[in-house]
């Protein structure tokens, strides 16, 4: 880039200012070290005056502004000095002050703040009086550093006054007058658009001083007009009158003009009323024009408010409305302007440059943010008094991200809406006991609604839903783990107290508890299993089992009749034992004399009684499935209805998305800077998800067809992130908590079958509700088979995440056939291969045989470990897949495998007859050994459902169950067979 060189002109006009500047800058040094020596260090360092006073903090505080000034001032004037030595001044980032505008301006207006905040106060007056006779003394050479007008006439504070400040003017009108030739005399000189800005700026700072000298002799009248008690209240060095109800008439509403006053300052708005002082924050004050269209009164009322009041004007603060009234518009017009540029002012803790009109720049400032950062301290009545809040304003109320915090040590940080907790918060609540309770919840109009979980100081939690802050719907209310009388509620509330379908588990009683709730009591139909294995049944009232029950023993002795409160045997009732002996009669249970009856005995060797009581099923009749769990499903339903929108995923589905450990655990914080806020609005971006994910409902309404939906369901119901898997892991939650641990019982297998089939219904229905589409308006018949596909699809998608709990009830359900069955395989184990082949009675030509001339011993060394391997491996996957259906894939690729040795021994197609293939299957299976076929198997039948009925399918698995009964038959269990060897 070419750089012009400037001309003889130009360099003789730069060094005609850098000389005049020398010499103004010169002159004002002398006069600075002259009021040094003469005035500030007499007056900082006197011990008349008392340094604890405002005055004298104040005083100090100028003399530091006074010394920065003076430093820099002197820096830079040998600075130009070296300059023109050097004849080196040859631009204008080489003349002061063209080249450090900002820094003059910030180190003038923080010397003139500091001594206007001296005037306010009257700090001049104090010291001249605290100071008279050291001013008396040198009265003279005081009034030298005056001007030459009314020095006579000039008191020792008047003559302070223009001692601190007239030279700073002067200093200044020096640098505009020089700036102002040179600007005249070379207009077309390189740097010319620098020098005509300082030079604006410059006038704006002269502007500046005028006003904010203006300011302090008003607001320091006005202190001295209201007394030394009003001033003691008002009164601080900082504070500045903005404008005054004596200058421009305003009133309240129901006031009349000049009755009281009304005072505007730049940081607070005061209503004076007699003795009484009422003062408003402006970070906390609203204002606006009172017209027809935007009043929030009645229409009646405003009609009658504008007839009385005209020029009507609202002040909204935290807890009052105002309403002024001018006598003429323009006066109402400038209350308006002051008022708003005074909140925007205190808000941004910064004042305008110049403070009034739009300076040399020609901008109008902005008005004051709707919305605002503020701390606020509540002082009427209601739930607020008293309390402190910092945080998000709009329109006097809080509204946004913020904390209060009351006077007993109450807390709540979080989201607010018009004035009331609304959205996200965390509540703390101190106890007297030094404790606390912690609530993270969401919020509603002020209480708590929907999710939320709650810490007590007892050690216990909640999670769960609230509804008009209290617990209502869902939850879960758990003590500490760990300790003796440590307990868990999982079900359903009302109004606080647990009502509905509800289990809990009591570690201390080493017991759980499954039925219905009332009032916080067991109330209703409900089952009792314990540690011990006994199980109860029966109708509860008032927390008690009352009328007739069923009491089973893990011996599968079973009682049916009358019980005490406490679950003890009393009454009339039945007693059948596991060999069949049953006793009915009364009985009675008194301490130290055991179980006493009197009745009939009948002894009977009949094995039905004893296995009806092993296989009885709790819970079937009394607790229908369709009344467990529906506040699980509710919220959820809830959800898509509303359009399924991220912002409200945590307050409707909170426990889907505190399994993910998502909750959130802070409040948005906010920064400790104000300086930009006047860039606060209302409007706020939304926080992000914590996991990024598409919008589910569009996503689902993508599906084209059943087979994509159905991949698309195995995908969403894997993941821990998407909608239906955060759904599924909280059905998961309640299973476990009902049939794990103490609730691993066999008698409650039925019970978890319907639960687990329902929850696919519901599911399966939330999905067709969704996707209408893809379902449509067929037969009945059709119709139908459609839903019982999709619930089947659903359920095979659901069941890996509850195998772990639903097999192990198979397996206790079973458990005696089981151990009838492995007592067979054992013996069977005994056999050779051939000898069971030929215990079988699988026929010769289809054993896997090379060489039949070989003697038994020889053949059982060949073939040992042989025979039909790959069937035996491939029957044993059945126990390796969670899947019902893959378990039967299993069963086919068994058979297949059959086949195919026996195809090789035969060296063609064979297709086995079923007279072949039993034996055969049976030996395939004794030789796999799976340790619980008998859950296998009817996991298999009661999962897959009505689908088996009929077809090769069900022939297969009736096959394979046939294996499994004939390996159990007495004559294999007792090894009767051990003489065929």
């Amino acid at each position: 880039m070419d750089i012009r060189m400037p001309s003889a002109e130009e360099r003789a006009a730069w060094l005609k200012a850098g000389e005049d500047l020398l010499r103004t800058d010169t002159a004002f040094l002398q006069h600075l070290r002259d009021i040094d020596i003469s005035v500030l260090r007499h007056l900082v360092h006197s011990d008349v005056a008392d340094k604890s006073q405002m005055q004298m903090r104040e005083l100090l505080r100028l003399n530091g502004s006074f010394h920065t000034l003076w430093e820099y001032t002197d820096d830079q004037c040998k600075r130009l000095q070296k300059l023109l030595h050097q004849g080196d001044l040859q631009s204008s980032q080489h003349v002061f002050p063209l080249s450090h505008m900002k820094s003059i301006q910030e180190l003038y207006i923080q010397y003139f703040s500091s001594f206007t905040n001296f005037v306010v106060i009257r700090g001049f007056d104090y010291i001249s009086k605290k100071m008279s006779n050291y001013w008396k003394e040198n009265i003279s050479s005081l009034k030298k550093l005056v001007s030459k007008t009314q020095k006579s006439e000039s008191s020792v504070s008047i003559c302070l006054f223009r001692i601190m400040h007239e030279c700073f003017r002067e200093q200044i009108n020096q640098y505009t007058f020089t700036l102002a030739l040179l600007s005249k005399d070379a207009p077309e000189i390189a740097g010319n658009e620098q020098l005509n800005e300082t030079l604006e700026g410059m006038m704006d700072l002269k502007i500046y001083i005028s006003q904010v000298l203006d300011e302090a002799a008003l607001t320091r009248d006005l202190w001295k007009s209201l007394g030394q008690k009003l001033t003691d209240i008002l009164c601080r060095p900082e504070r500045r009158l903005r404008e005054d109800s004596k200058n421009i008439p305003i009133a309240l509403s129901t006031e009349r003009f000049g009755h009281n006053r009304i005072l505007l300052c730049d940081d607070i708005l005061i209503h004076l009323q007699g003795s009484d002082i009422r003062c408003y924050d402006l970070t906390t004050v609203w204002t606006e024009v009172i017209t027809k269209e935007n009043s929030d009164m009645q229409y009646e009322n405003i009609i009658l408010l504008l007839k009385i009041c005209r020029n009507l004007l609202k002040v909204i603060t935290p807890e009052e409305q105002l309403t002024f009234h001018t006598p003429e518009p323009h006066h109402q017009v400038v209350w308006h302007w002051k008022v708003k540029q005074a909140v925007r002012q205190c808000l941004l803790r910064s004042r305008d440059f110049p403070l009034w009109g739009k300076g040399s720049k020609g901008q109008s400032p902005a008005d004051a943010p709707a919305c605002r950062f503020s701390t606020y301290t509540f002082k009427n009545e209601g739930k607020f008094k008293n309390a402190i809040y910092e945080g998000d304003w709009n329109q006097g109320k809080p509204h946004g991200k913020g904390t209060m915090k009351w006077e007993d040590g109450r807390n709540y940080t979080g989201d607010f809406e018009n004035g009331l907790e609304h959205g996200f918060g965390v509540f703390l609540v101190p106890l007297l006991d030094a404790g606390y309770d912690c609530y993270k919840c969401h919020w509603n109009q002020g209480k708590k609604q929907r999710y939320g979980i709650c810490e007590y100081s007892t050690k216990t939690v909640y999670r769960g839903y609230f509804k008009d802050d209290v617990r209502h719907g869902f939850g879960i209310l758990e003590s500490c783990r760990g300790e003796s009388n440590s307990f868990r509620y999982v079900g359903n509330w009302m109004n606080d107290k647990r009502h509905g379908y509800g289990v809990l588990e009591s570690m201390e009683r080493g017991e759980l508890y499954i039925g219905m709730w009332q009032d916080d009591q067991r109330e209703g139909c409900g089952i009792v299993v314990t540690q011990s294995g006994l199980c109860y049944e029966g109708v509860f009232q008032q927390n008690k089992l009352t009328g007739k029950g069923i009491l089973l023993s893990e011996d599968n002795s079973l009682y049916e009749g009358e019980f005490t409160e406490d679950l003890q045997v009393k009454g009339k009732g039945k007693m059948t034992f596991s060999d069949g002996t049953t006793i009915e009669g009364t009985f009675s249970n008194t301490f130290g004399n055991g179980l006493q009856v009197q009745g009939f005995m009948t002894t009977t060797s009949n094995s039905d009684l004893s296995d009806e009581a092993a296989h009885l099923q709790l819970g079937v009749r009394g607790l229908p499935v369709l009344e467990r769990w529906p506040g699980i499903f509710d919220p959820y339903v809830e959800y898509l209805h509303s359009g399924a929108p991220d912002a409200i995923e945590e307050a409707y589905l909170g426990f889907h998305v505190e399994n993910g450990r998502s909750l959130r655990s802070k409040i948005l914080e906010r920064p400790a800077s104000l300086g930009n806020i006047s860039y606060v609005t209302c409007s706020r971006k939304p926080e992000e998800s914590h996991v990024k994910k598409s919008d589910f409902l569009k996503d689902l309404k993508q599906q084209q067809n059943l087979e994509q939906l159905q991949q698309y369901l195995e995908k969403s119901l894997q993941s821990s992130t998407h909608l239906l898997g955060k759904l599924l892991q909280t059905l998961v939650l309640v299973f476990q908590v009902s049939y794990s641990g103490i609730g691993a019982n066999k008698h409650l297998l039925t019970m978890a079958q319907d639960e687990m089939k329902n929850y696919a219904e519901k599911i399966a229905q939330i999905i067709r509700d969704c996707v209408p589409q893809l379902f449509p308006q067929n037969s009945k018949d059709e119709e139908s088979r459609m839903e019982m596909s999709m619930c089947s699809a659903v359920l095979n998608l659901m069941l890996p995440a509850f195998y772990p709990e639903l097999s192990m009830l198979y397996m206790l359900y079973h458990d005696k056939d089981n151990g009838l069955y492995w007592q067979g395989i054992l013996h069977l184990g005994l056999l050779s291969e051939t000898k069971l082949l030929e215990f079988l009675d699988v026929q010769k030509h289809l054993w896997p045989l090379k060489d039949l001339q070989l003697t038994s011993k020889q053949r059982y060394s060949l073939v040992h470990d042989q025979c039909f391997i790959s069937a035996i491996e491939c029957v044993q996957k059945i126990s390796t897949t969670v899947d019902p259906r893959r378990k039967l894939d299993t069963l086919f690729r068994t058979v297949d495998e059959i086949e195919r040795t026996v195809s090789a021994v035969l060296m063609r197609d064979y297709k086995l007859p079923v007279d072949d293939l039993l034996p055969l299957l049976i030996y395939v299976v004794s030789r796999a050994r799976i340790q619980h076929l008998g859950a296998e198997l009817h996991y298999v039948r009661d999962m897959v459902g009505a689908g088996l009925e009929g077809g090769i399918t069900d022939f297969l698995l009736t096959a394979l169950e046939s294996c499994y009964l004939h390996i159990q038959k007495q004559e294999l269990r007792r090894g009767r067979f051990l003489d065929f060897i």
